[in-house]
């Protein structure tokens, strides 16, 4: 009987467990995709484990050659490196492997709100719905397929973890919950800077949900360690990063306050609305007085509205309002580097406290018309099955799928440079010049866009043309890497031309700015051995690991054959 009970206990575990596993089934398959590339596939560090201290000493990892191995993001999350080290320790560089990793930890986000949601509303089946809800809801496939939104559901599992033992230790004054409590907040902001709006959180729990009396003192004693942990973060941070904060760019602090309520409303019907999701990339409208603009003050009106009328029901308050603070960090009013007001992957934290909000009204459904409820709940969750299904079967499964979705099915020409290279490298010439084209009507200060469309042209032997695109690539803002193959596309171009005076100069440009990387050398090698400076290019040749070319014996046909080993750069989008 009690062995019985126990199987009990654990079935709706199973369930979640089987019904997550169908839905990502496709990520079993999936490759490395967009930022899986530097920050895993070609960033050395993740591929040995080292000592605890090293990565409170790295940012996100990510290599560049051009700058001595360490590309400064200002991203500060070094638990996302441990995982992808341990990640590498079990499967190898395997895409497969990493998203199985997602995979898991997604699984165990589901369980601990399985236990949280229960223990809120006090109803286990209300609490397995909403679950069940979250765990299939399409708008979380990005964070789980995608290996590099990790951090997402990292944040997301310690933060609910956090406040979760913050509770217990809160109302039975457990001391053991409070220490865990504070480990695992350090854990969430150690996984993205986000966990640090557990702190907010903590503070709205104790106006609103809070059973046990309250003594300022005691509580205001409750955030301190919390608040310890968070100064520490800064210093590391600021050691590591010599920056407190993200990226930034330049913004108008009044347009980003002001449609801050469109981009709340944006990301509800993402929720809400689920359809046609992929890739968004989103901007501010171009008027205050345009209907998406009114469409956000409404929605301002109708919180207001909303919270006045649930003004009674204090954990629906406390959903609502949780779900609005821990989206706030998205709504650009504090700037990020993001190309998009608007990403799917950045809803999984924030979603799974608005969850708490469908199992409030789960319940209350289930007691007034089971039968109905259990229908509707379940048609929902089919739908949601299916779609996500989808999602990971043809959009996040590998680039080239992804791609192709984004601009010929959604007319997202911000991937158009990514398809024109996918095409490229298939040889596709004429289709990949297309897009290249399309990317840089659309995005015209994107440097990229004008380096890689250049790298073709040369390839195709139209060196003049693409001598004329880098022109006007120079002029644009560039990073170290473009820098790099901004000068090793000109003198691949001049050496297609026969100038090789002109196509030396150049690429050892490429190589003072970025020294480590070989393939410049390589091709400064090939440019002396066709100006017949033999002595020269076998030197640069061993210095790119090329191995020792006897040029001296082998005259005329040496040179031909070094020339033949010049490979023009097609350089990878970051």
């Amino acid at each position: 009987m009690r062995y019985k009970t126990k199987c009990l206990q654990f079935w709706p575990y199973v369930l979640v467990t089987v019904l997550v596993t169908l839905i990502y089934f496709p990520t079993f398959s999936g490759e490395f995709i967009l930022d899986d590339r530097p920050l895993i596939q070609k960033n050395p560090y993740v591929k040995s484990l080292h000592s605890p201290i090293s990565y409170f000493t790295q940012e996100d990892g990510v290599t560049d050659e051009c700058i001595g191995g360490d590309y400064h993001t200002a991203y500060y999350r070094p638990i996302i490196n441990v995982t992808y080290s341990i990640d590498y320790a079990l499967w190898g560089l395997d895409a497969p492997g990493f998203r199985t990793t997602n995979l898991f930890l997604h699984l165990f986000c589901c369980f601990i709100l399985l236990n949280f949601l229960q223990f809120l509303i006090n109803d286990r089946y209300a609490a397995l719905w909403a679950t069940l809800i979250f765990a299939l809801h399409p708008v979380n496939t990005e964070s789980v397929s995608w290996i590099g939104s990790r951090d997402n559901i990292l944040v997301a599992l310690f933060s609910i973890a956090s406040l979760f033992f913050y509770i217990k230790g809160w109302e039975r004054n457990n001391r053991l919950n409070k220490i865990a409590s504070v480990l695992t907040f350090a854990l969430a902001i150690l996984s993205k800077e986000m966990g640090l709006m557990l702190l907010p959180l903590l503070f709205l729990y104790q106006r609103l949900l809070s059973q046990t009396k309250r003594n300022i003192r005691q509580e205001l004693l409750s955030y301190l360690p919390f608040v310890i942990v968070a100064v520490g973060y800064f210093l590391l941070r600021k050691a590591v990063t010599s920056s407190f904060s993200s990226p930034l760019q330049m913004v108008d602090l009044w347009r980003s306050v002001c449609f801050a309520p469109y981009v709340v409303l944006w990301n509800l019907k993402l929720i809400f609305l689920p359809y046609g999701l992929h890739s968004f990339v989103v901007g501010y409208p171009s008027t205050y007085l345009n209907w998406q603009a009114l469409a956000g003050f409404f929605y301002s009106f109708l919180f207001v509205l909303v919270i006045w009328r649930l003004r009674k029901n204090k954990l629906m308050i406390f959903s609502v309002l949780s779900f609005h603070l821990l989206i706030f960090p998205t709504l650009n009013i504090i700037p990020t580097s993001a190309v998009s007001l608007v990403s799917m992957r950045w809803l999984y934290f924030p979603l799974s406290f608005l969850i708490i909000m469908f199992a409030q009204f789960i319940k209350g459904f289930l007691k007034t018309n089971r039968f109905i409820a259990t229908g509707v709940l379940c048609a929902i969750l089919a739908y949601f099955g299916a779609y996500s299904y989808i999602l990971n079967a043809s959009l996040w499964k590998n680039e080239s799928n992804f791609f192709r979705q984004e601009v010929l099915n959604f007319g997202n020409y911000y991937y158009a440079n990514g398809l024109a290279e996918d095409l490229f490298e298939k040889k596709e010439y004429q289709n990949a010049e297309k897009f290249y084209q399309i990317g840089i009507t659309h995005y015209p200060l994107q440097a990229m866009n004008y380096l890689n469309y250049a790298a073709l042209l040369i390839d195709a032997g139209r060196s003049d043309v693409a001598l004329d695109y880098m022109k006007k690539a120079k002029t644009l803002s560039l990073t170290p890497d473009e820098k790099g193959q901004w000068f090793n596309n000109m003198g691949a171009a001049y050496f297609r031309l026969g100038k090789y005076d002109e196509s030396i100069k150049y690429f050892l440009g490429a190589v003072n700015q970025c020294p480590k990387k070989i393939q410049y050398r390589n091709n400064l090698g090939g440019a002396y051995a066709a100006k017949g400076d033999y002595t020269k290019a076998s030197s640069m040749l061993e210095n790119a690991r090329m191995g020792r070319l006897q040029l001296d014996a082998k005259g005329g046909e040496g040179r031909r054959e070094i020339a033949q080993e010049l490979h023009l750069s097609v350089p990878e989008d970051n």
